[in-house]
């Protein structure tokens, strides 16, 4: 028997050359081993694709590093995460995936599966299957963010600084005039009428800007809104709520300017003039802002525990462009398997 294997075996040898035999293993080589859990190449080549089509969502991503340093970093910080989940016995289910989606259904407004994992694949440009797959690392990360990682809410200071950096993007709190007419009847008649009489109020006030007014506070005004058909002080985007048109036309005219004629929802016909526009108040966005703030403090929170995280676990990268891009000393070039690694914790170089 002993003597049938030893022939086999030569013959293997001669029949099929030694690179050939051990080529799946190197199609799959190891790429990089992290604490007992490894990166092979099928993983880069999935990661990679992934990356591409998140890259655009992941804040902070290093352009000046390779592809290769890239992917194999977004790489480890996942897998970074994976083990201390675990070690957190964060354990994430078929039905805790299935929780999620339903909660991110009913966030959108919609209810029917196929038409959210339409919705999902124009969103990203990934299939819903990939984005599936990208679940239980965002359900980890929002856990670990409450137990692992500190993150200090934004300082009133810190608030201010930022809405006076950007009042441009804060919105704006308009103040305008308006005077609308209503068709008394459905007919070609009645439209064209109310058309050419809110056309000649128009040039009216354009020759005399102080008639506005006047007309606004006037019998022929059938605006909704006291006073002559003020609308003082509200922010654009409640304005918007109430009449989409109206706001829509609003935000595009300069203060003092009168609009063009225009229908909104309601069918009716109108013209408004913009008396004054300023950003909206602090007190309005304060809490939007302290949000957003928030959520920048805690991608740099959870971006600097994750290096944090990478200086106490094993890390070896056994990929010679990353090594080389990175200045690493080149680890021994034996086969080792994930299991027999050694589990010191300063096994990597690269702060």
């Amino acid at each position: 028997m002993f003597s049938f294997l030893k022939n086999f075996t030569l013959l293997l040898v001669f029949l099929f050359p030694f690179s050939v035999i051990f080529s799946a293993e190197s199609l799959n080589k190891i790429l990089a081993t992290i604490k007992n859990t490894s990166i092979t190449q099928i993983d880069y080549e999935y990661g990679e694709d992934k990356y591409k089509k998140l890259s655009k969502f992941l804040p902070k991503i290093n352009h000046k590093a390779s592809m290769k340093t890239q992917v194999l970093d977004f790489l480890i910080a996942r897998a970074i995460v994976d083990i201390t989940a675990e070690e957190e016995s964060i354990q994430v289910t078929e039905k805790r995936i299935d929780t999620e989606i339903e909660k991110r259904m009913e966030v959108m407004g919609i209810k029917d599966r196929a038409v959210f994992e339409k919705n999902i694949q124009a969103q990203t440009g990934m299939s819903f299957d990939m984005w599936v797959s990208e679940l239980p690392y965002q359900i980890k990360k929002g856990q670990l963010l409450q137990v692992r990682v500190n993150t200090k809410l934004p300082s009133d200071k810190e608030i201010l600084s930022w809405y006076n950096a950007n009042k441009n993007k804060v919105g704006f709190e308009i103040r305008l005039r308006e005077i609308a007419l209503i068709p008394s009847k459905h007919s070609l008649e009645e439209e064209t009428r109310i058309s050419k009489e809110i056309t000649a109020i128009r040039n009216e006030a354009l020759k005399d800007p102080e008639s506005f007014k006047l007309i606004a506070s006037g019998p022929r005004n059938q605006s909704n809104y006291k006073n002559g058909g003020l609308i003082d002080w509200i922010p654009a985007f409640e304005l918007y709520k109430q009449n989409k048109i109206a706001a829509t036309v609003a935000m595009g005219l300069p203060e003092g300017k009168i609009s063009d004629v225009f229908r909104d929802e309601r069918k009716r016909y109108c013209i408004i003039k913009m008396e004054g526009k300023r950003p909206t108040p602090l007190e309005l966005v304060k809490k939007g802002i302290q949000n957003m703030l928030y959520r920048d403090k805690e991608e740099d929170s959870f971006d600097n525990w994750v290096l944090s995280r990478r200086r106490e676990i094993s890390i070896t990268i056994y990929d010679k462009e990353y090594i080389k891009e990175n200045k690493l000393d080149t680890p021994e070039e034996s086969f080792q398997r994930p299991e027999d690694l050694p589990t010191d914790k300063n096994n990597e170089k690269r702060q």
